[in-house]
């Protein structure tokens, strides 16, 4: 027996049977999978959104509104997910083995809080609303990298905001709010805030900084129409959030921008660090000044909010039960909020997302929640990305992650709750292991 090499005759190399190329039926696997995340993620934003027709005018007036479409586009995703997990489940459990420490501290006490909840069936179903509305932007974040994930949100959004306008046009008598609330267009949103936080949001991923190259093209046209019908929707909607989201939002994609010039971590690090002492500085001259100037204009206090007597009776809760709360996602739910707050009005929400969390979750599950956005969004600040479309998503990463960490002080549910910004968030903080970031061969995220 010869332990040599062995080696083919040319008659037997050219008798070999022809083999057809199995990269054909690779790439119509790819092209499957990328339909069935692309349908999945449109889904999510769909159902985190809650756009849909007919919802009442006056939502005060306990307008029956059936829930039956939003519960469909939930339980739908179940099985897509199952599908993708089939076609890929070594790529699919890679993208969730290794989870942050600080996360999984709070998944921990999520859990815990379960067990301690005063409506074990509401915070079951928080839970696993929020588990479901995060696999399918993180699997696509994850396989098509950061550029091509924002690609897909500015086409949403740009969507969204024509679909607003033709809506609140032709039936006003649902767009637009009655009772309180009278004259503030809530398009096909729920409620005025959901679409005033979805415009912030949406016009910070659809918005480029600097005049575009070359010819123009209908595809900018239409983005800068789309930009235009987001600003508008944030005045007619007004919300307050809204314009102070933008106004962070705008000039954190500047600063950003300017911050990717400084090539050294090192230097960067210290321009973070002094940035953050000067402008808590500022803000501190800056808020008693221009901030009651525009809380005056919307007819609200400093927090923007006009519900400070709503945290009055909430905080003496957050004593009573410090470590894991009263379970997740209690406090998201009307019921629950009309036992334990008792005013001339309906308090429906918490309207800060801190409080919310604390409630919920307890004051450890909300410092470490907290501790892990800081640090991605610290994270985001120092790194250096060479690619010019990925400088631009970079900015924009953290101009949203620290607009819904400021916005999160006005408004409730901007955080760990299956409503509009999540989805945002959430393909937002992974760092990229990688620098490039075109496609699902080369970039993947962490």
């Amino acid at each position: 027996m010869s332990l040599g090499h062995s080696y083919l005759s040319d008659q037997e190399v050219i008798l070999r049977p022809v083999v057809r190329p199995r990269p054909r039926r690779g790439i119509r696997k790819e092209t499957l999978i990328r339909v069935l995340l692309t349908g999945m993620f449109y889904l999510t934003l769909l159902r985190t959104t809650g756009m849909w027709y007919g919802y009442p005018s006056n939502f005060n007036e306990d307008a029956s509104v059936d829930p039956f479409a939003q519960k469909l586009m939930l339980y739908s995703l179940i099985p897509l997910i199952g599908l993708y997990f089939v076609l890929e489940p070594n790529r699919f459990l890679s993208y969730f083995r290794r989870i942050p420490v600080l996360v999984f501290v709070v998944i921990i006490l999520s859990i815990i809080s379960l067990g301690l909840s005063i409506s074990f069936s509401a915070s079951v179903r928080g839970v696993a609303a929020v588990a479901v509305l995060t696999v399918a932007p993180l699997l696509y974040r994850h396989r098509y990298g950061s550029v091509e994930t924002f690609r897909l949100l500015a086409t949403f959004g740009m969507f969204a905001a024509f679909a607003n306008i033709l809506y609140t046009v032709a039936l006003p008598r649902y767009a637009v709010m009655g009772g309180s609330y009278a004259g503030m267009v809530k398009g096909l949103f729920y409620h005025k805030n959901g679409l005033g936080q979805f415009c912030a949001v949406s016009f910070i991923t659809m918005l480029s900084l600097g005049m575009p190259r070359g010819p123009l093209r209908y595809s900018q046209l239409l983005r800068w129409a789309a930009l235009l019908c987001t600003l508008l929707l944030i005045v007619v909607s007004k919300s307050s959030t809204a314009v102070v989201m933008v106004a962070i939002g705008v000039a954190t994609l500047a600063g950003s921008r300017m911050m990717q010039t400084v090539r050294n971590s090192l230097a960067r690090s210290f321009i973070v660090f002094f940035f953050c002492i000067i402008l808590g500085v500022a803000a501190s001259f800056a808020y008693l000044g221009v901030a009651q100037m525009i809380a005056d204009a919307f007819g609200k206090d400093l927090t923007f909010s006009g519900r400070t007597n709503i945290w009055d009776q909430l905080l003496p809760l957050v004593y009573d039960r410090p470590l894991f709360g009263y379970g997740f996602a209690v406090f998201r739910q009307p019921e629950i909020m009309e036992q334990y707050v008792s005013l001339t009005f309906d308090a429906r929400s918490t309207h800060n997302t801190y409080l919310e969390l604390a409630l919920n979750i307890g004051v450890p599950g909300m410092i470490a929640w907290t501790a892990f956005i800081l640090q991605r969004l610290g994270g985001r600040l120092v790194t250096i990305q060479r690619s010019t479309e990925l400088r631009a998503t970079h900015s924009k990463e953290v101009a949203i992650i620290l607009l819904i960490v400021v916005g999160s002080m006005m408004e409730a549910g901007m955080m760990l709750a299956p409503v509009i910004l999540w989805p945002y968030l959430v393909v937002s903080l992974p760092l990229s292991r990688m620098k490039s970031g075109g496609s699902s061969m080369n970039t993947h995220s962490g």
